[in-house]
């Protein structure tokens, strides 16, 4: 090529790139973040969004709202996460699609059979909400024909004893489209009430009339604690193909994770401790159950039961532990329950009672009263357990469980689109198990693996929204030296602080936003010398909501979360 040509060619080729991107210029679309502060407001800022606008609601308590997202691809936010009361009558309603709806509280209010919150759009995200003690049927309702819609880091407690029955978390299923949604690291706790099955689920999945429905939504990494009060189903499944992993119940001796209607559910993954109630299969078939801890104490680990319009099949417990709890069987009507690969301790009473007769045992180990005339497929030993770190019972180095799996087990269902693990190749713990049947240790996990655990028994704060978690405090050796309380007095807007250092050393005290932006230095330098002091300061200025206030030396600091009205 000439000189002249080329020359030619790359003007034209820069000339052409500078013009697309002037292009691009002209035509792009930039995200806005707009505050506003009443309803009104936020409402005509949604109807005028453009695509990945954020609009912040500032802080404060709104009565009687209705949000209507039409909507697609913008957030809508409370200013400081947990810093918004909608309450009231409130009415949400998520029309649009790719839509992010954070950080805002329901404390008091009454929709009586109302729903607080109705998704109809498809990628949308709830997060960081907190609901507590609001009348309402329900709270969150993922409307059928939806689809990929996430609940994430919520917390759901307390719902009256008085409100109108009804589920907190509904998705609604229909017959030709799964709807693939997923609720994860949320909090369920304190339900009031008198137990039994009335209709106040903390998550229901489908309905009767929808159990031959795939949703395929997974509730996955959540915590549930003392919800058994107001309803004995923990998760309602209705529907089928839905995958419930990784959760932790405890405390919830009357709450059971309950696969009422449908076909083809999976649990696994799951701790049920301190006295919860475990697994209960009533209604349906080709159900999977594995890889789950269960310690429930004098309540039921596994309850089967036999109903006559919808009888069991085809039911697979496999690779679970089992602590102390017992396995109801159900007398009759069961037909192909399979338990393969699984550990039964048990210091008093019975391990099983109400045999059908014809179940399936595979590779089982137990210790204790069986309760059943032995079987083979079930090794009377000592599995040689002991208490880990974590707080539940593992496997030790001369256990007989070690690589002790038999095959001839029916096939674990894999669902079609959905990340499951039916060919076993994850423990309880996340870590990897042996592709070889025959190398997987029995029960729940794999002793000795390498690697990340990824999963181990949720505490509270591990889950929810983050501005109702305690502030981590900063490790240092030197941390027994200083300490400090905080508390805020309302009435007076005052804000009292005692602390104690027992090194000489000077202290500063700042508050920051849930942002991390320092907005007021109390006083710095103020004291030096080791000794107990108690201060009084005027937060006149600072506007209601959540903040972290923190104390420092040149060693070290300690934060702690205060709340002002």
């Amino acid at each position: 090529m000439h000189k002249k040509t080329r020359n030619s060619s790359l003007l034209f080729f820069f000339t052409l790139i500078i013009v697309v991107h002037f292009s691009c210029l002209l035509n792009k679309t930039y995200a806005a973040t707009i505050n506003v502060s009443s309803i009104s407001a936020l409402q005509t800022a949604i109807n005028n969004a453009n695509s990945g606008d954020e609009i912040l609601l500032a802080n404060g308590t709104y009565l009687n709202a209705v949000i209507t997202i039409n909507k697609n691809n913008i957030a809508v936010k409370a200013q400081t996460p947990g810093g918004v009361f909608l309450n009231g009558t409130q009415e949400i309603n998520i029309n649009g699609n790719g839509n992010t709806f954070s950080g805002f509280q329901f404390r008091s209010g009454n929709i009586a059979d109302g729903e607080i919150i109705n998704i109809y759009g498809n990628n949308n995200t709830l997060s960081e909400l907190n609901f507590n003690g609001y009348h309402a049927k329900k709270y969150i309702h993922i409307n059928g024909g939806s689809q990929y819609n996430t609940i994430t880091n919520c917390n759901i407690e307390n719902k009256p004893v008085d409100a109108i029955i009804g589920c907190l978390i509904q998705i609604t299923t229909t017959p030709n489209m799964p709807g693939y949604h997923k609720i994860s690291y949320c909090s369920f706790q304190n339900f009031p009430g008198p137990g039994g099955d009335y209709g106040n689920e903390p998550i229901r999945i489908g309905l009767s009339t929808e159990m031959n429905n795939a949703s395929r939504t997974i509730v996955e990494y959540c915590y549930f604690e003392n919800v058994g009060l107001g309803d004995g189903e923990s998760i309602s499944l209705k529907s089928c193909e839905n995958v419930c992993r990784y959760n932790t119940f405890t405390n919830n001796p009357r709450g059971e994770m309950v696969f009422r209607h449908g076909y083809r559910n999976v649990a696994y993954g799951n701790f049920f401790i301190n006295n919860s109630g475990g697994i209960r299969i009533k209604e349906g078939g080709d159900h999977y159950v594995y890889n789950n801890y269960f310690s429930t104490g004098f309540t039921t680990s596994v309850r089967l039961q036999y109903e006559v319009d919808y009888p069991l099949n085809n039911i697979i417990f496999l690779n679970n532990t089992f602590i102390d709890g017992s396995i109801d069987l159900g007398t009759s009507g069961l037909s192909n329950v399979t338990f393969a690969n699984n550990i039964f301790q048990k210091s008093s009473g019975s391990i099983f009672r109400n045999p059908v007769g014809n179940e399936m045992w595979l590779g089982n180990i137990a210790s204790g009263t069986l309760g059943i005339t032995v079987p083979a497929g079930i090794t009377n030993t000592e599995p040689k357990l002991a208490l880990n770190s974590d707080g539940y019972y593992g496997l030790t180095a001369t256990s007989p469980a070690i690589n002790a799996s038999s095959v001839g087990y029916p096939s674990i269902l894999d669902i079609a689109n959905v990340d499951d693990d039916p060919a076993l190749m994850l423990d309880i713990k996340g870590l990897p198990r042996p592709a070889s049947a025959l190398l997987k240790d029995a029960g729940c996990e794999e002793y000795n693996t390498s690697g990340t655990i990824v999963n181990r028994p949720l505490k509270l704060a591990d889950v929810g929204p983050a501005y109702l978690k305690p502030i981590t405090t900063i490790i240092n050796p030197l941390a027994e030296n200083f300490d400090f309380n905080a508390a805020v007095d309302n009435s007076n807007h005052k804000l009292n602080i005692n602390f104690t250092q027992k090194l000489d050393s000077p202290v500063s005290l700042n508050i920051f936003n849930l942002n991390g932006i320092l907005l007021k230095t109390i006083f710095t330098t103020k004291k030096s010398l080791a000794g107990n002091y108690t201060e009084t300061i005027d937060i006149q200025s600072i506007k209601f909501g959540i903040y972290i206030i923190t104390l420092n030396t040149n060693e070290f600091s300690k934060s702690k979360k205060i709340i002002v009205l």
